[in-house]
């Protein structure tokens, strides 16, 4: 593919930059076709000025790079004359297709330098925020003040606080990573933020059911809290919110046995049968929760009063208890040995199951446990988290989500239980 690229330079990097121009003028041609809109560029105009980017670009690696300043200052004045134009006649539609057009010839001059990639996936971006400015404006309108706090509280922890913490460790033990720790903390609040999103955007039921399925794909403990702590504030979610947990400690066991057949395969000879019988208990526990809901809320469903998903505080406070257990964690295994890994196993339970699968994973891989011992510390984990994601969504949820967790993660935890027992009997 290389090889072919390079016997069509530079043609197929101006046949990008055409590419990419014609896609963003798409998007505003069939937008002037349809609203009647007057815009002084559609498909041919985006796709010429592509084309001149890349073209006044390619001149730079002759005449230097003051003949793209040049060029790319005359379209600047080009696109501002026409602005000043349609202001003056009355019919101003605002700046976005100008700013399109700049955009544009900045796309295709990166074709050209060699960041093809880059300049086609933000064309892209660029042609789907043009796409959604309907969606986006009654989004705008939709929002409270408590909506527009929320957003603006998840970005300063998220795009201002995380990139200035240190990526290394700052401890003997060689665990505690300020980064990591406050990436926790971005996770667990991000998780009630884009639940939020999609409670309102998607209605309770599906918006509740999609964040438990994507929360449990990056962290089901930290879904579990977050839901449980969002049940306070809305009683009236709790029993979708407990089938959202559940949905979310679904998502556990299969993660666990891709994560193992990508370390150690053997590995699934003995997590197969109890993880998929872990699954299917899980999921029919979920079902039922679900019917209950149903019947409670009735055809038209609750109405809900959403408030504020952050909860920072709880997000700092399991941060600060992941801490703890990964000292622990390292604790044990420096001390007891090969028995240190059950107990590891046991104990990285609490803050979730990927890390005790990885690790243990890998030593059964280079021979240093055996199989059978992998498997065991990876479910006694996975007891562990079972019991504490009961606890914690119990402890933190209103009245009405306690008894479905009580009922559904009591009947988790004798399953885990007996499904444990059967993987120790592997060892004997």
């Amino acid at each position: 593919m290389n090889d072919l690229l390079s016997l069509l330079e530079p043609w197929w990097r101006f046949a990008a930059a055409v590419s990419i121009g014609a896609l963003i003028g798409l998007e505003r041609e069939f937008v002037q076709q349809r609203t009647e809109t007057v815009s002084f560029a559609g498909i041919r105009t985006f796709a010429l000025i592509a084309l001149f980017g890349a073209l006044t670009a390619f001149l730079t690696q002759s005449q230097g790079v003051l003949i793209f300043l040049a060029a790319y200052g005359g379209l600047v004045l080009l696109v501002t004359g026409n602005h000043l134009v349609t202001v003056y006649r009355g019919r101003d539609e605002g700046l976005t297709t100008e700013i399109a057009a700049l955009l544009t010839a900045l796309f295709g001059a990166l074709v050209i330098w060699g960041s093809a990639e880059l300049a086609g996936a933000l064309g892209v971006i660029t042609a789907l925020l043009l796409s959604l400015k309907p969606r986006l404006h009654e989004l705008a309108r939709r929002m409270s003040a408590e909506d527009l706090r929320a957003t603006m509280e998840f970005a300063l922890i998220a795009a201002v606080v995380l990139p200035i913490l240190p990526n290394r460790t700052l401890d003997p033990f060689d665990v505690f990573n300020p980064f990591d720790i406050w990436l926790l903390v971005v996770l667990v609040s991000g998780i009630g933020f884009v639940g939020y999103v999609f409670m309102k955007t998607l209605g309770a039921g599906r918006g509740t059911g999609a964040i438990g399925l994507l929360g449990g794909i990056v962290s089901s403990t930290a879904t579990s809290l977050t839901l449980a702590a969002q049940s306070q504030t809305n009683p009236v979610l709790s029993q979708l919110l407990a089938w959202a947990i559940l949905l979310a400690t679904s998502v556990m066991y299969p993660r666990v046995m891709l994560l193992s057949a990508v370390v150690h395969p053997p590995l699934l000879r003995f997590l197969a049968l109890p993880l998929g019988i872990l699954l299917l208990v899980t999921l029919g526990l979920a079902y039922a929760v679900y019917r209950r809901s149903q019947v409670e809320a009735g055809s038209k469903g609750p109405t809900v009063s959403l408030d504020n998903p952050l909860r920072i505080s709880a997000a700092i406070t399991f941060a600060f208890v992941f801490t703890a257990v990964l000292v622990a964690t390292r604790l044990a295994s420096e001390l007891f040995g090969s028995t240190g890994l059950f107990i590891a196993g046991a104990l990285s339970g609490v803050t979730g199951v990927d890390s005790i699968t990885l690790s243990a994973g890998r030593l059964a891989e280079n021979g240093q446990i055996t199989t059978q011992a992998a498997a065991v510390s990876i479910v006694l984990a996975i007891l562990t988290n079972t019991v504490l994601k009961g606890l914690v969504s119990f402890s933190l949820g209103a009245s009405l989500l306690r008894r479905e967790i009580a009922l559904a993660f009591g009947t988790l935890s004798a399953v885990g239980v007996g499904v444990s027992w059967v993987v120790i009997a592997t060892l004997r």
